[in-house]
């Protein structure tokens, strides 16, 4: 089989073998950025516009959630339990689809640094009804838990950022989607390719699909938060459970897990959702010569990374890619005003003061 046959065989695959639904535009494209090459020292430079996957909201999060959404509507669920920062972005995605299919969405947050992006979050949240229950400490999180899954309604549980095994399937399928654009001409096959590392999924999905699809690109991986929230073992594990859950439907790519993933832990600067300067400066690089609207919890610390080695010159006669995690949609223009007494107390921490 040519490559480009043996990745769309593979999706196919993964995509009879498990519960999938269309959520995503994909394949998103990938674009050429010359400016941002030359920026760099890199012999071509490239942005996969997973920031532009949905019409209504984009980022990574909608590969993973036409699995894990099509789990919970095929075991009949009344409602959607997920975790997150109160400004998360994936609590945000994982309500607005799954309005679509009927679902409820109770997010669990927990308290995050003050960011220009938390209230127009929350008020996107308060037009699509998304219950935000404040879980402050990992006691308060899993006593809100246990009662939800104790009632007589049924909840699908989907974990941080839904980097489950099942929901890393997304991003297996979004490596095999890559290496059918390198096959059609539309892309060399990068030497490297550059994201941000939370939860973890995307990274470890890519890692997986990219074995697969015999490509011999390598992922650095920009560390975003905690090695207590997401660590080396649990990201391993999830490797590991990755691997068993696609025993039998595709044949287990040679090498270790996560061998061609490089993890760079020098860009997470003073915490989560906090910015650098680093990330700020690389913010504003991708503006200028990528076009790309990025932020400094994620994006813009993946593409601080991305930067520093350009300076370095590592990427002298490489192809090099950065792959946008990031919602670059316009939020709704009729979104409901905040109403910050209502809010409970750890929300209202969570906003930046006024002016």
């Amino acid at each position: 089989m040519t490559g480009s046959t043996r990745a769309r065989a593979y999706g196919e695959a993964i995509r009879r073998s498990f519960p999938w639904t269309a959520i995503a535009d994909t394949p998103t494209p990938v674009d050429r950025r010359d400016p941002l090459a030359e920026a760099l020292g890199a012999r071509s430079a490239w942005i996969k516009r997973d920031d532009i996957s949905g019409a209504k909201h984009g980022g990574n999060k909608l590969r993973k959630l036409e699995f894990l959404l099509a789990e919970a509507l095929e075991h009949e669920c009344r409602g959607i339990l997920t975790y997150g920062a109160v400004g998360s972005n994936h609590i945000l995605s994982t309500s607005l689809y799954a309005r679509e299919f009927g679902l409820q969405c109770v997010g669990i947050v927990r308290p995050q640094p003050p960011t220009p992006y938390v209230e127009a979050t929350l008020r996107h949240h308060l037009l699509l009804g998304t219950r935000l229950e404040p879980g402050e400490s990992a006691e308060a999180t899993a006593a809100i838990r246990s009662r939800l899954l104790a009632g007589k309604d049924s909840w699908y549980e989907i974990p941080l950022g839904g980097s489950s095994p099942l929901g890393s399937l997304g991003y297996v399928c979004a490596a095999l989607e890559l290496a059918e654009q390198v096959a059609s001409g539309a892309c060399p096959a990068p030497d490297l390719i550059y994201l941000p590392c939370g939860s973890s999924g995307s990274t470890v999905g890519l890692d997986f699909g990219l074995s697969l699809a015999g490509l011999p690109t390598r992922i650095v991986a920009a560390r975003v938060v905690t090695d207590q929230m997401t660590s080396k073992k649990k990201i391993g594990a999830l490797a590991r459970n990755l691997r068993s859950l696609l025993d039998g439907v595709c044949p287990a790519p040679g090498g270790g897990a996560l061998d061609r993933v490089e993890f760079r832990e020098e860009f997470f600067g003073d915490g989560y959702a906090l910015p650098s300067s680093a990330a700020l400066d690389a913010i504003e690089l991708m503006k200028n010569k990528a076009g790309a609207r990025l932020e400094y919890t994620y994006s813009g610390k993946a593409a601080a990374a991305l930067l520093h080695d350009g300076r370095k010159g590592r990427f002298r006669g490489l192809n090099v890619m950065f792959w946008n995690t990031y919602n670059s949609r316009p939020a709704p223009a009729a979104l409901p005003p905040l109403q910050p007494g209502k809010l409970p107390e750890m929300l209202r921490r969570s906003l930046p003061a006024e002016p």
